[in-house]
């Protein structure tokens, strides 16, 4: 009796022995999943030279890409590269607006994908005879119609409009703004520019407000109007405007961020017809960290 017993505790303490094994290992796999479960977000250069926007956000965990606007057709086999560095599949594509510094390289892989695949786009809802009326010189309707050409009834391509959410991963993306009649409202002059949709991308831990080229007085008063400080705040803030004549500080100061993200070469940076060595000036002042081209492409982590 007492033999058995005894086997039947050592048989107790075997299986706690194996059961704390399976559940170290257990949690040490969770622990490696969580440390690996970050988006890295990538800010590129223009291969064109000039300002552009272009950016990617990859799931170091799952595999998952977001890709933001593309640049000039120059920036094309930059655009390629990265995507393809990352496997090859965008599994969703914002399209903030359709100035060429934005646009056209974009629009040249939706052309020819070359084996890339596009699961989804999202871009802002403005149409081409609205967009002509408002259109001035710079507005480059060339690349619009193209867009407008080459992606007209695609089932993948949606727009997205003011307060609307969608979950990709564990990351939220909020749109702050979009086009609709509140922009001809604010007394916008720019309202290509203005319609930009206005992202915030919010992890467990960190955020990202993507304003594009987003950047007149009253766009500012209207989204500080539209929405409280604390879902404006954002620890990284991609500058409206490339950071040249952008929003307003009061805007800034709004939203707090921790990184200024500069989409500008450093000819613009520093040139004297340009307001983009004050907006520097302004955040160099504030403490906030500012990148731009000069030390692109910068990457962060995001969780």
């Amino acid at each position: 009796m007492k033999k058995t017993s005894r086997m039947l505790w050592i048989a107790v303490l075997g299986l706690l022995i194996v059961c704390a094994a399976v559940w170290g290992i257990v949690e040490k796999r969770q622990k490696q999943r969580e440390a690996q479960n970050y988006w890295t977000m990538t800010s590129y250069p223009d291969a064109s030279g000039n300002q552009g926007m272009f950016y990617t956000l990859h799931n170091e965990l799952t595999g998952a890409l977001i890709v933001i606007d593309s640049g000039w057709e120059q920036n094309e086999q930059q655009v390629r590269d990265a995507i393809n560095q990352y496997g090859g599949v965008v599994d969703v594509w914002f399209i903030t607006h359709y100035h060429n510094d934005h646009v056209d390289a974009f629009n040249r892989i939706w052309e020819d994908p070359r084996g890339i695949e596009i699961k989804q786009v999202y871009d802002s809802p403005m149409n081409y005879e609205e967009y002509v009326a408002v259109a001035h010189e710079w507005d480059f309707v060339d690349s619009f119609t193209k867009y407008l050409e080459i992606t007209q009834g695609a089932e993948n391509v949606s727009h997205l409009y003011r307060g609307d959410v969608l979950e990709i991963g564990d990351l939220t993306v909020t749109v702050l703004n979009s086009y609709d009649e509140k922009i001809a409202e604010s007394g916008s002059a720019d309202i290509p520019n203005d319609a930009s949709l206005v992202l915030k991308l919010e992890g467990k831990e960190d955020s990202v407000l993507f304003c594009a080229d987003c950047h007149s007085q009253g766009m500012a008063d209207l989204l500080m109007g539209e929405y409280t400080k604390e879902q404006l705040h954002a620890k990284y803030v991609q500058l409206g405007h490339h950071g040249n004549n952008s929003f307003p500080n009061y805007f800034y100061d709004y939203v707090e961020p921790q990184i200024a993200l500069f989409d500008s070469p450093e000819w613009l940076m520093t040139g004297e017809n340009y307001t983009a060595k004050d907006m520097l000036g302004y955040f160099n002042e504030k403490g906030v960290q500012s990148y731009d081209y000069r030390t692109a492409p910068n990457q962060f982590e995001i969780r």
